[in-house]
């Protein structure tokens, strides 16, 4: 299982696409884009079930991204995201953000999407008996499930879990706010990925697409220019 790589004609697209718009970047972006493509991860993502405040769920996306993380998923049949640049400040565009709203049962087709790729489903609740950030098995993929402000994960997404997670808490408060609780799982996982022996990083074909695409957005009117080169803008090429 995981994710299936790109087809040797989409990389070389997206390569074709590269190499027009590349020259229109000074060498310190284009390090800047191969250094932070080379940290990536897919073995930890985030699920966002629901978020009431946009802000908060733009909050946890400039913490994926800042942690090295490249798949948020929102599942929102009740309530929809919408972007708070001054929260995100840009974050999500670095992100591969997995929508769902043309789903019949969004909560269904993400959680079906995800297990078809290898995670486990991990709910964080401090009600659930489960491990803490430290203890949660990293040998396969994790998907973290963060519910709403008020109520948390669902029931839906709490029968189907794999898995659960808690922060420990040491003071009068029950739990943490949502974009607090979601960097601090983020962080402790991403570090202990550094400091084992599992192959965490994206694969060379896909690191490869990322960077292109990350070009194409770094380029003011890319489409306009690509266009007079007879190219069309490279698809998102990571599922």
């Amino acid at each position: 299982m995981g994710f299936p790589l790109p087809s040797a004609e989409a990389v070389s697209h997206a390569n074709a696409c590269a190499e027009v718009l590349r020259p229109l970047l000074t060498e310190a972006r284009l390090a800047k884009l191969e250094a932070v493509a080379a940290s990536r991860t897919r073995h930890i993502s985030v699920v966002l079930e629901n978020v009431y405040q946009s802000r908060n769920a733009s909050a946890v996306m400039r913490s994926a991204d800042g942690l090295g993380l490249l798949d948020v998923h929102l599942i929102e049949n009740e309530n929809a995201w919408s972007r708070n640049k001054g929260v995100a400040k840009g974050a999500s565009q670095w992100l591969n953000l997995h929508r769902y709203l043309n789903a019949d049962d969004s909560r269904q087709a993400c959680v079906d999407a995800i297990k078809a790729h290898g995670y486990q489903l991990v709910v964080t609740s401090p009600h659930a008996e489960g491990h803490t950030p430290h203890t949660l098995p990293l040998d396969k993929p994790v998907a973290l499930v963060m519910g709403t402000e008020f109520s948390g994960a669902s029931d839906f997404m709490t029968e189907h879990a794999d898995a659960f997670v808690e922060i420990p808490m040491h003071g009068f408060a029950e739990s943490f706010n949502i974009s607090v609780a979601a960097a601090i799982l983020m962080n402790t996982l991403r570090h202990r990925l550094e400091h084992s022996d599992l192959d965490w990083r994206l694969h060379e074909d896909e690191r490869a697409v990322l960077q292109d695409e990350w070009i194409y957005k770094s380029v003011r009117n890319a489409r306009g220019i690509l266009a007079r080169h007879g190219l069309t803008p490279p698809p998102n090429l990571l599922p």
